[in-house]
């Protein structure tokens, strides 16, 4: 995996913040490309921040339907196409 910047300065107070979650997913599973951040707290004065996800090496493609998502997560066009067909499995 290649280094990532998880150094960020909390914009408030000055504190380093610490990432929380990498490569969150923004936006409704109905979308097919969604938004991924980085979410980022300040452990000084709380503040949280999001950024543009820099974990790409977490990022897959689903090779039935080509959905871009983070390989933590199943493929949720996949999911909810499985979901209305009937064929969904856990």
């Amino acid at each position: 995996m290649a280094e990532v910047n998880v150094t960020k300065n909390c914009p408030h107070c000055g504190t380093e913040m610490t990432l929380k979650i990498a490569a969150y997913p923004m936006g409704s599973a109905f979308m097919k490309e969604r938004f991924h951040v980085d979410i980022y707290s300040c452990p000084n004065c709380k503040l949280v921040k999001l950024f543009e996800s820099e974990t790409v090496e977490d990022m897959v493609v689903c090779p039935k339907c080509g959905n871009r998502h983070s390989a933590k997560e199943r493929c949720s066009i996949c999911a909810l196409n499985s979901a209305f067909d009937g064929t969904f499995t856990n």
